[in-house]
């Protein structure tokens, strides 16, 4: 009997206007490896398409699946999920319908009580899990017995212990049955080339989700595993070639390993596309510590053109508390050493934690200022309570935690702080109009990632760099200004209303600043032309 899996993204209604679809690389690898087990994948993205429950549940439907597989990327089980499955057994599915991902291996008891449609909950990797259960589906076995799975048990649960892959050559590449979509939506292609993280923040989950193997009721940590600098090279200009895309998404977590061999690979896959002409630009993380000029300087001749760097904070006793094991002066370090190379720059920031205080937070704002990173994306960030963190634990010993089963929000110990973090907030709401017209001029592939504008003159860098400068300074002066009248003392309700009296004026000062800046544009270009990679695809075509 051959077995049929769908594997789905399941729709989510937490992302803001802007924010792209990436491919969903968990469901890839999950279908190469239900291939290579000698059955049938269907990949559904419900994410990128942005489908109502209804649709989804119906394109579930329509693939006669005999398993349902729906792969969890937020820190909390959404609530789609359930009412996705739901839809499936009132449309007469009776298969087995299985969750997975990384949040949702921490929590697995919760996700199965308040999801009654779902079967089971499959912790860690998931490729040999579901090539278990595939091939216990079609033989007529129990497919409850496969590594990783949590079931129901009769009035409890099953737990069967968790199997990391120890080897990442032996990994099927992952089914690209969705990347010609990603690209059609304007959205990030990806690839992996590591798996884990050797460092041990306090906040992340990452090193604890490959430790599950050891299992036990602390937080272990796993290794970090890398593929052989050759296939991941291979893998770049394959993908290339078949799909012509010029971007590219390195979705690991830490790109460099911790140590001198993960440096070595890194320079020889950088060697390898530089050598092939380096076709496609790159965007990858890594660690402060990592931003050596030297192999940036080799990664950028690869086709490195976009970091993210998780910073967190430019408060030391932040980092402290994060357990980044590095100084606020390492990470300004960092973000001199890559915008000095020329590379586009994404800080990972935790502005606001629980213990915050106001002092902490304007100092927070003057490491901003001085990285040239002081926006209201930023500056409204905060560390969120992650399950399967030891932060988590120190969170709830503080009571701090606010528990909604599966999903969790955090609380501050100083008022002022709270109301500081609510005019962030609402500052950043304000903002996101404005974002979305910079992404449109700028062509950004993210944010902060931008595509290249032929013929554009001087002057209109200016004029749009003068823009954008102003709209980030206008809505931070908000939180700037609330700042100073807490650490006064100031009536907090007063505090509020004073920040959205500001906020109206400043959102009709950047309303006329936009009208003017667009015709600006139209008298200059002709008009607001966003490229999309299909666009740079289709250029280099007619100038081939």
């Amino acid at each position: 009997m051959t077995v049929t899996v769908a594997l789905v993204r399941p729709p989510v209604d937490v992302l803001h206007k802007f924010s792209k679809p990436v491919e969903c690389l968990a469901i890839g690898y999950l279908g190469a490896a239900v291939r290579h087990a000698g059955h049938e994948a269907v990949l559904l993205d419900g994410m990128m398409h942005d489908w109502s429950i209804r649709e989804c549940a119906d394109r579930i439907l329509a693939t006669s699946p005999d398993v349902v597989g729906f792969t969890v990327v937020l820190n909390h089980l959404p609530p789609q999920v359930e009412q996705i499955a739901a839809l499936l057994r009132e449309g007469g599915f009776t298969g087995p319908v299985l969750v997975g991902g990384h949040a949702v291996s921490f929590f697995p008891e919760k996700v199965l009580s308040a999801a009654r449609s779902v079967d089971a909950v499959v912790c860690g990797e998931g490729e040999v899990p579901v090539q278990d259960v595939v091939r216990a589906v079609a033989a007529g076995r129990r497919w409850q017995d496969a590594p990783g799975v949590v079931s129901r048990d009769g009035d409890g649960f099953r737990r069967n212990g968790v199997r990391r892959l120890a080897d990442l050559e032996l990994l099927a590449h992952p089914a690209r049955d969705l990347t010609s979509e990603i690209i059609d939506h304007d959205g990030l292609a990806a690839m992996a080339t590591s798996r884990g993280c050797y460092a041990r923040c306090t906040f992340c989950s990452i090193p604890r989700f490959y430790g599950l193997e050891r299992g036990g009721k602390g937080l272990a940590s796993g290794d970090w595993l890398g593929r052989d600098p050759a296939g991941m090279a291979a893998e770049v200009l394959d993908l290339h070639e078949r799909f012509g895309l010029l971007e590219l998404l390195i979705v690991d977590d830490e790109f460099f390993g911790g140590h001198p061999a993960g440096v070595e690979r890194a320079l020889r896959f950088a060697d390898l596309l530089a050598a092939a002409g380096s076709p496609v630009g790159l965007a990858m993380s890594f660690r402060a510590e990592n931003a050596d000029p030297e192999v940036l300087t080799r990664l950028y001749a690869g086709g490195l053109r976009h970091c993210f760097i998780g910073l967190e904070s430019g408060v030391d006793s932040d980092l402290k508390l994060y357990g980044k094991a590095h100084s606020a002066s390492q990470n300004a370090r960092a973000v001199r050493v890559v915008k000095e190379l020329g590379l586009s720059f994404q800080p990972g920031f935790m502005m606001f934690h629980y213990d915050s205080t106001i002092d902490q937070l304007r100092r927070n704002m003057d490491f901003l200022r001085e990285i040239g990173e002081c926006k209201p994306v930023t500056v409204n960030s905060a560390v969120d309570p992650h399950f399967g963190t030891p932060l988590l634990r120190v969170m709830a010993r503080e009571n701090v935690v606010i528990d909604h089963g599966t999903a969790m929000t955090m609380r501050y110990k100083d008022a002022r702080v709270a109301v500081a973090k609510e005019i962030a907030q609402e500052a950043a709401v304000g903002f996101q109009e404005f974002m979305n017209v910079i992404a449109g001029v700028q062509s950004a592939i993210t944010y902060e990632w931008r595509r290249p504008i032929p013929h554009r003159t001087p002057e209109v860098h200016r004029a749009l760099d003068t823009f954008e400068a102003t709209v980030n300074d206008s809505f931070v002066a908000v939180v700037d200004e609330a700042l100073r009248a807490l650490d006064g003392l100031a009536d907090p309700a007063e505090v509020v209303a004073s920040a959205r009296e500001h906020l109206a004026t400043v959102h009709r000062k950047l309303s006329v600043a936009r009208s003017l800046l667009m015709l600006f544009l139209q008298q200059k270009e002709g008009g607001v032309t966003y490229r999309t990679q299909r666009d740079l695809m289709a250029a280099r075509v007619g100038n081939a």
